[in-house]
């Protein structure tokens, strides 16, 4: 037996079914007057001790056992299901998942010896009877009768299912033929009219429609990782003593597997935030005005070039005078400072350590969340814009590339140096007249700063030089360099960051002409 694909199929079809047991407990909780979805429930906790059981994984088959005895107390009516039955089906899927995921790390699965004996001491004793089978003929739906006027169904779609580390080095060497593609298209530019260019042009369009071939096959609706959330809501809530409801929009969105995966820790650590630091308690609401229950808003909006993700509460607002007492209490701010606008308090927010709890919670305090946030957003050439009322919310928005396999990136020469800023962080370019003056935009004086002065590459030379603007949450910034040499489609190299690197490097890349360059944040050059 190949061990290593029943393995990745026990993976896969496990992840499915313990996902989908949460769902079914979650809708039964927030509609307890519906059936209680025993026989679903039973499938999926059978399939996984079945397939455990095969593989010798006995810890997590024993502990599905356990969760099939007690549902079957529940379908023969010696239970009947309550807010502790619920909460002990959830711990039962949550050590479930932890079995699989050791077997994914290569370990071997807990036994939970604890959690099963708590299942087992509800379930009274009984004579053992097939409870898959009992299940399955119960929901086992039945074949129509045959009709002459039914219309055939079109088959579905076939399917196949493939590791993630193939279409990875898939998209990997398509990103390379792209970068050879563009090389070729500059040797073609100078004998244009020749053989070369058509050949050429040719190539470009086909190596255009396979890269985005390629890419669809690597995409995934947000849903995938948004599923994860009402889950951890219900048991924030449960935490914090608060009525918290989950409200998901464009989960049918579909963005590139990388960005997907990479995306599930920072909404994590945003989600966090909103229901411990955002919403107020049922009585704090109560007396505000508000509903008892405190509403956190995830959605994720798309346009051609990039991917937007907000997570908004309804909650208390952040203090901007709380926020500027602490900084400066941690000497980040000094005594005279005015309030932070919206780019200085999420400037704070991100300041590794910075918090506003006075102790540290299971759910917050240690002020790495909105760090770790903004931290990952930078790296995946993305940009991160916070909006907060007093008394009527928080909103933090994400603003991130549609795919992290090539971005588009204006190449821009400081001193004798060339750099890669990517397009999702300019809004336009202007020119700067004269060595140290600030920018003018439309007759409106703008932040400046000079490249050359900041990474002490070469000297100032010509008076008239080019500026990038930058959009930061409605302030504008300008980013002067010395010459702007072109746009890009480059592939973002993996990049090990030395200690001490300015947090503006974002990254590395190759050019066209196979030079490397960095990749720069203007967003955190200010």
């Amino acid at each position: 037996m190949n061990q290593a694909r029943y393995t990745a199929l026990f993976l896969s079809d496990s992840r499915d079914h313990l996902h989908r047991c949460n769902e079914l407990l979650l809708a039964w909780e927030r509609a307890p007057g519906t059936p209680f979805p025993t026989a679903e429930l039973f499938r999926a906790f059978h399939t996984v001790k079945g397939s455990s059981s095969a593989l010798g994984h006995v810890p997590i088959a024993e502990l599905a056992h356990g969760g099939e005895q007690l549902l079957g107390a529940i379908r023969d009516g010696v239970l009947h299901p309550s807010r502790h039955l619920v909460d002990l089906l959830f711990h039962t899927i949550d050590g479930l998942s932890e079995g699989v995921e050791a077997v994914d790390r290569g370990e071997e699965p807990a036994a939970g010896p604890a959690l099963l004996a708590a299942l087992l001491a509800l379930v009274p004793e009984r004579s053992e009877q097939p409870v898959g089978d009992w299940a399955e003929r119960r929901s086992a739906p039945r074949a129509p009768a045959a009709s002459p006027t039914t219309t055939p169904k079109p088959p579905a779609a076939r399917q196949v299912r493939v590791e993630l580390d193939r279409l990875d080095a898939l998209v990997n060497q398509v990103n390379e033929l792209v970068v050879a593609r563009n090389r070729l298209a500059e040797l073609a530019d100078r004998e244009i009219g020749s053989e070369l260019e058509q050949v050429s042009s040719r190539v470009s369009g086909l190596v255009s429609r396979l890269h985005a071939s390629v890419l669809w096959a690597r995409m995934a609706p947000v849903e995938e990782v948004f599923a994860r959330f009402p889950r951890l809501v219900r048991d924030l809530a449960r935490e914090l003593g608060k009525e918290i409801r989950l409200e998901l929009q464009g989960t049918d969105i579909e963005l590139d597997r990388s960005v997907l995966d990479a995306m599930g820790d920072p909404l994590t650590h945003l989600i966090r935030n909103a229901a411990d630091h955002g919403l107020e308690t049922p009585a704090e609401r109560v007396a505000a005005g508000k509903p008892r229950e405190g509403t956190i808003r995830l959605r994720a909006e798309r346009t051609a070039e990039e991917i937007a993700l907000i997570v908004a509460d309804d909650g208390r607002g952040i203090d901007r005078a709380a926020i500027r007492r602490r900084a400066i209490a941690a000497q980040l701010l000094p005594e005279d400072a005015p309030l932070p606008d919206a780019v200085g308090l999420l400037h704070l927010l991100a300041h590794p350590g910075f918090t506003t709890r006075a102790e540290v919670t299971r759910v917050s305090g240690r002020g790495v969340g909105v760090d770790a946030v903004l931290e990952q957003v930078r790296a995946m050439a993305g940009k991160m814009e916070l909006k907060s009322n007093p008394g009527r919310g928080t909103t933090f928005l994400l603003r991130l590339p549609v795919s992290r396999a090539l971005i588009g990136v204006l190449v821009v020469r400081v001193g004798a140096e060339r750099y890669a800023i990517p397009f999702s962080g300019i809004s336009e370019a202007t020119m700067q007249e004269g060595h140290g003056r600030e920018v003018t935009l439309r007759g409106e004086a703008v932040p400046t700063a000079d490249l050359v002065r900041l990474i002490g590459q070469g000297e100032v030379g010509a008076k008239r030089r080019p500026a990038l603007v930058v959009d930061r949450g409605g302030r504008r910034t300008a980013l002067v360099v010395d010459a702007l040499l072109g746009q890009q489609d480059v592939v973002l190299e993996p990049f090990a960051a030395p200690i001490g690197l300015p947090p503006w490097i974002a990254g590395a890349t190759i050019l066209s002409d196979g030079a490397a360059a960095l990749l720069l944040d203007p967003g955190a050059l200010f």
